[in-house]
């Protein structure tokens, strides 16, 4: 059991590796100073792009959590334990996707009926 979470904790990593940096690949500020670009929309335009970033790091778990899951359901074996460690697994990373996208739906509301944008 130690060693499947020792290989769980390592893929994690792995994955978060390859794909972190390539998040960070592809914002390219205007300015080299200021790594949030061209903020002449004021404050909602920088909370927006804070709030895209971090939506973008709730893809990333999730999809670091459908790979674990996925793992677990393949290397189950049958074991009616680990199947449903697996299945609950990529539930759980399906109502993360969900809280997270429905958060992003209400605070970009709330934003445009506060600023009357």
């Amino acid at each position: 059991m130690n060693s499947v979470k020792q290989k769980t904790s390592k893929l994690i990593l792995i994955i978060t590796g390859i794909l972190l940096p390539a998040a960070f690949s592809f914002a390219q500020p205007d300015h080299p100073l200021n790594p949030l670009g061209d903020t002449s929309g004021g404050a909602p335009e920088i909370y927006g792009r804070i709030i895209r970033f971090l939506l973008g790091f709730a893809g990333v778990g999730a999809l670091a959590f459908f790979v674990i899951g996925g793992i677990t359901l393949l290397m189950s074996r049958g074991n009616a334990e680990k199947v449903k460690s697996g299945k609950d697994t990529i539930v759980w990373a399906i109502v993360g996707l969900f809280v997270a996208f429905t958060s992003y739906i209400l605070l970009r509301f709330i934003l445009e009926t506060i600023v009357g944008a």
